[in-house]
């Protein structure tokens, strides 16, 4: 029998326990003390540390792996998206619409209707919305619908009056209005900061009561997915206020990073907090910018223009001269500096950023993050390496949004989501979907990766395959490093958090192909269960 201060509160056995620990790559069973792991080993050996109140639990020969951990999600934002907003992830546009028109029915004249999660590959139609689609939908109130992608909103007539423009206004910086090709005409697509007035409008109606009910729905919806930690990618002081009330009521079943969006950077930098302010259940994080487009709506910045096109090469959000001055003032004020990037002409703009922060200014393990980093190639590779960033490049999309790699061409598609390069060459990279553009569940994400398939069961970029093994560190342990956590989670190690996923079957020994349909039959929390299926 241990002695009282070793005995264990819990203890799991009868698993088929991977570690992430390379010292202790496979186990049978653990022994959990006040939330965190204290022995790691096979049956008999924990077993007699248990006390005559230690719980048990036997997990039958199911596989246990440390919890999952998505690097770059949106959380509180989706939540309430979820709460407020129609789904637009429909197979039609006239589906789309009669989902606009239910939602106008229940909304007063003249209020905004929003929704999301539109993808114009997924219809049937095959193309964007626009404002006839939408005023037919409904014409009595302003709409704004986002796209899947989360860079590119429709609105109809209404919503472009309320935007007090025309054919003839100028298209904002970082931003662009759709016309009609022929006619010159507003079609109701606003491209990236087009769409910042109405956005941070509704924004600013979003009620503490709409997020605290939004955050319960989504910490549900991704515990059901194995998740025990998340980096929620761009919060407001309003999403951090409702953090700490779900944190201080012991209402936060998941543990959250918060990468803060730049326009609150000035108040956290008055107030003295820095990036690790916090405790294992809610941290902040970074200070997040946007300096290009989207992946799935076809806006990343990139060097060379898109299959089919002789001169658009996406959206720059940010002038190279502006984004270094923001990113000198973060880096600082002693901040993590995380940037989003997906093109490789905006990754080479936030690299010199970094480099020229860094070079001013040297400073220690900064671990400084470019947000997708989805196209790469060897020379930014090489310059990540020497700066020490993280990518946190998306993983379910090969598998989601394969339809659209066309528009990128076969040369380039080897080079992004780059698994397989960012490992070979030294770059730590983590596990990451953003959701809403990508769907949420690491399962999928890991199945992507490793298979480089689409749904229809076409290849993209075969070249960045990785080992199931490997897709499982880049969701535990390389997620836990891009918040300075890897000694408080990311394996199921002795001394840290006891989070970890339970699943029915083992992702190393199932077909590739099925990996996204193994069931979680358990996540937990500290020790605690926050899902059981």
């Amino acid at each position: 029998m241990a002695s009282d201060q070793l005995i264990p509160d819990l203890i799991g056995y009868n698993g088929n326990v991977i570690t992430v620990d390379p010292y202790k790559p496979r186990a049978q069973a653990f022994a959990i003390r006040e939330g965190a792991f204290v022995a790691v080993g096979d049956n008999e050996e924990i077993k007699d540390l248990a006390g005559p109140h230690t719980r048990k639990m036997d997990f039958a020969g199911s596989t246990v792996i440390p919890g999952f951990n998505d690097a770059h999600i949106h959380v509180l934002s989706s939540g309430v998206r979820h709460t407020l907003m129609a789904d637009c992830a429909l197979p039609s546009i006239g589906e789309i619409q009669e989902a606009i028109h239910f939602r106008a029915q229940d909304t007063p004249a003249g209020e905004w209707v929003q929704g999301f999660k539109f993808d114009d590959t997924k219809t049937a139609e095959n193309r964007f919305l626009n404002r006839d689609d939408l005023d037919q939908a409904s014409p009595d109130n302003p709409v704004l619908v986002a796209h899947r992608a989360g860079h590119v909103y429709y609105t109809n007539s209404l919503g472009l009056a309320r935007l007090g423009i025309d054919k003839h206004s100028p298209d904002p910086t970082g931003g662009r209005y759709g016309k009609d090709p022929v006619t010159g005409e507003l079609d109701g697509v606003l491209y990236e900061t087009a769409a910042d007035p109405i956005r941070f409008e509704l924004m600013s109606k979003v009620t503490p009561e709409i997020r605290r009910e939004g955050l319960k729905t989504i910490c549900k919806m991704f515990a059901a997915a194995g998740l025990t930690s998340v980096h929620d990618a761009l919060v407001t002081s309003d999403d951090v206020a409702v953090y700490q009330e779900a944190w201080e009521r012991g209402e936060l079943p998941l543990r959250v990073y918060m990468l803060v969006h730049y326009r609150y950077f000035g108040g956290f930098k008055a107030s003295g907090l820095k990036t690790g302010f916090g405790d294992d259940r809610l941290r902040l994080g970074g200070i997040k910018m946007v300096s290009d487009g989207a992946i799935a709506s076809r806006t990343a910045y990139l060097s060379r223009p898109y299959e089919g096109s002789d001169s658009d090469c996406g959206i720059r959000a940010i002038p190279p001269d502006e984004l270094e001055e923001m990113v000198r003032e973060v880096h600082d004020a002693g901040y993590q500096v995380c940037v989003h990037a997906n093109g490789d002409a905006t990754i080479d703009m936030v690299l010199t950023a970094y480099e020229k922060a860094q070079k001013a200014n040297p400073r220690q393990n900064t671990r400084h993050r470019l947000e997708h980093c989805t196209v790469v190639n060897p020379d930014l590779l090489n310059r990540m390496r020497a700066l020490g960033a993280v990518a946190t490049p998306f993983c379910t999309y090969v598998y989601y949004h394969g339809e659209k790699m066309q528009y990128f061409g076969e040369e380039r598609v080897k080079w992004m989501f780059a698994q397989r390069s960012f490992l070979d060459y030294g770059v730590v990279a983590t596990g990451a979907t953003d959701y809403p553009p990508g769907p949420f569940e690491p399962l999928l994400g890991i199945q992507s990766c490793v298979t480089r398939t689409d749904m229809h069961g076409n290849v993209w970029g075969a070249n960045q395959r990785i080992s199931v093994e490997e897709a499982l560190k880049v969701y535990t342990m390389h997620s836990a490093y891009a918040s300075f956590e890897e000694n408080l989670k990311g394996s199921i190690t002795a001394e840290k958090l006891a989070d970890f996923t339970v699943l029915a079957q083992d992702p190393t020994a199932v077909d590739p192909f099925a990996i996204k349909d193994i069931p979680i039959e358990m996540t937990v929390v500290g020790g605690e269960a926050v899902y059981e299926g």
